[in-house]
């Protein structure tokens, strides 16, 4: 049906001309249809092409029917009245198509949708094509994802609290997991969960998962994470330790290299030539930070007077001048991997004191380290061998749930874990095509990945260089992110510019909008000023797993399925107060 025609095309935007105000609902080959509103399609020919173009506005020109001219000042406009449109897409051979292919051509009239052209317009020519939801506008309408491009891809889901935002995150990884073969160990996806929402049954049956319960706040342990820590690297070090760069680093490198390449014993025989040597800085560090795993120390003493150690026997005093004046010194035997570590780590830090270098740049390392090492031992368990494979168990999806873990260990473990991730992709795509799959996935993601310039040397620096390396490489190598946050300005830029497939739900806050606005090609300011009215499971849809932008209410998924945070209810069957 003719509507009207284009009076005004300037790139993707036109206006088109419409002589009569539409009814609520039009009368097309005897069946009822909805008239063209905001938001909804409308078509135009160009050649043996069809443009799709999508109403963003209107207005009513006030038009005076005795002299033909437009007037500003008419109480009851009658005359003709003016559509804004955005391009779309094209039709081309029968197949609906994204693209800037196709633009409006001033004076090509308008018209309405048919059913075939909805057909074309909301069915999916992928291989995989991922039921999302229904069109808003037409709940009629199914609309489908492409998985091939939106899974191996970066995906961002952003919303307000109660917007919808957790649902549409598991929707995308259920669906997903549905679509897996047998064998799973080509495609993992990996769950920083950090407030204990997904696990039981959450998106997928708990056989599906592995799931692991850490914590650092209570006296009794829990799970852990099997790794085998003689596996990391010194970069992985120093992201768990938080070390600085220029100072603290080299620390940390010289105590790796003799953690990986020397023994206990060579240890006990560096603290004894240190004694007998009368290097008072490298006896008095280990002795203030390693009394419990070293035996012995504490009887040893400082004669200032004569610059040498001693020790008492019975009632005499023996001073040391060989090392077979040392009697008693000798390292706990029951010492793991981090305690040793730990023990190589303050030597070198007195080292580098002794050295010349200030303490104070060196000196917060160790009570830090101290800190750091106690809680990593209640989350990662030894063992020998173990990678990031045996994290997932021959399961598709691994939960690491983080609601009891204090922030530093939190953001500690999902920075070392991803980069480890990044890093074993890197070393087995080869010169070809990834191998394998591996998306991690965060909620309220703003938490980890919110960017503070005066952090930039700290562990949430570390975290925020993590992740944007992914963002930026992971997709080369099989690694990618999948975040939701109910606030997008408070991740990183670099992040959120980086997003392929976006998914908007619900937002009101100027400052969420804004980075929306900025990082959002397709997003005009009709589609913006959308966003504080959209409704619970409401969303618009972005990226080139579809072909253009889809106003979609997402499925619901069952309530066995739905991750823990659903809206709290106060009164009513299974509120709190009844």
């Amino acid at each position: 049906m003719i509507t009207g025609r284009i009076t005004r095309v300037d790139g993707i935007k036109a206006t088109a001309t419409f002589y009569n105000r539409f009814q609520p609902y039009l009368i097309e080959k005897g069946k009822a249809t909805s008239s063209p509103r905001i938001n909804s399609y409308v078509k135009t020919g160009i050649g043996l092409d069809t443009v799709i173009c999508q109403i963003v506005g209107e207005h009513e020109v006030e038009y005076d029917r005795l002299s033909g001219i437009a007037k500003s000042n008419q109480a009851e406009a009658t005359g003709p009245f003016l559509v804004d449109l955005e391009v779309r897409g094209y039709i081309s051979n029968g197949e609906f198509k994204g693209g800037l292919r196709c633009l409006p051509i001033v004076g090509a009239t308008i018209e309405t949708l048919e059913d075939e052209d909805l057909k074309l317009l909301y069915s999916s020519h992928a291989s995989k094509p991922m039921r999302i939801g229904r069109s808003i506008f037409d709940e009629s309408q199914t609309v489908f994802l492409d998985a091939n491009k939106l899974m191996a891809s970066h995906i961002g889901v952003f919303g307000n609290t109660g917007s919808g935002k957790s649902n549409t995150l598991a929707r995308i990884i259920k669906n997903y997991i549905s679509y897996l073969p047998e064998d799973t160990s080509k495609s993992k996806i990996i769950i920083f969960d950090l407030n204990n929402e997904y696990g039981d049954d959450a998106i997928v049956q708990r056989e599906l998962k592995s799931i692991y319960h850490l914590t650092t706040r209570r006296q009794k342990e829990l799970d852990k994470i099997p790794l085998d820590l003689k596996t990391l690297d010194v970069d992985s070090w120093g992201i768990i330790l938080r070390a600085t760069q220029r100072t603290q680093m080299p620390v940390v490198r010289r105590a790796y290299y003799n953690w990986r390449n020397k023994t206990i014993d060579d240890f006990i025989n560096e603290i004894k030539r240190s004694i007998v040597n009368k290097r008072s800085e490298i006896f008095f560090t280990l002795r203030n930070y390693c009394p419990d795993f070293i035996k012995g120390i504490d009887n040893l003493s400082f004669h200032q007077k004569g610059q040498c150690f001693y020790h008492r026997d019975n009632a005499n005093i023996v001073y040391i001048n060989t090392i077979e004046d040392i009697r008693e010194i000798e390292i706990d035997p029951k010492l793991d991997d981090i305690q040793e570590f730990f023990l190589w780590l303050s030597l070198e830090a007195a080292r580098a004191a002794e050295s010349g270098i200030n303490f104070e740049f060196i000196q917060p390392l160790l009570p830090r380290a101290r800190g750091i090492f106690h809680d990593l031992r209640k989350i990662i368990s030894k063992s020998d061998g173990a990678n990031l494979s045996a994290i997932f168990n021959d399961k598709p999806i691994a939960v690491i749930q983080l609601g009891d873990v204090n922030a530093a260990s939190r953001e500690m473990l999902t920075s070392l874990l991803s980069e480890l991730i990044l890093k074993e992709a890197i070393e087995n795509k080869g010169s070809g095509k990834p191998s394998t799959i591996t998306t991690l996935v965060i909620d309220e993601a703003h938490n980890l990945l919110g960017y503070d310039s005066e952090q930039s040397d700290s562990i949430h620096g570390n975290t925020l260089h993590v992740f944007e390396t992914i963002i930026k490489e992971g997709r080369k190598f099989g690694v990618f992110l999948c975040l939701a946050s109910q606030r997008p300005s408070d991740i990183s830029a670099t992040i959120t510019a980086q997003i392929h497939n976006y998914f908007i739900h619900r937002l009101v806050n100027p400052n969420d909008i804004e980075r929306i606005r900025r990082t959002v090609s397709f997003m005009g300011d009709g589609s913006l000023s959308m966003l504080s009215a959209l409704g619970q499971g409401e969303c618009i849809i972005s990226g080139p797993s579809l072909y253009m932008p889809q106003y979609a209410y997402v499925d619901q998924l069952d309530e066995k399925s739905r991750p823990n945070s659903d809206d709290i209810q106060l009164f009513g069957d299974g509120g709190i107060l009844e």
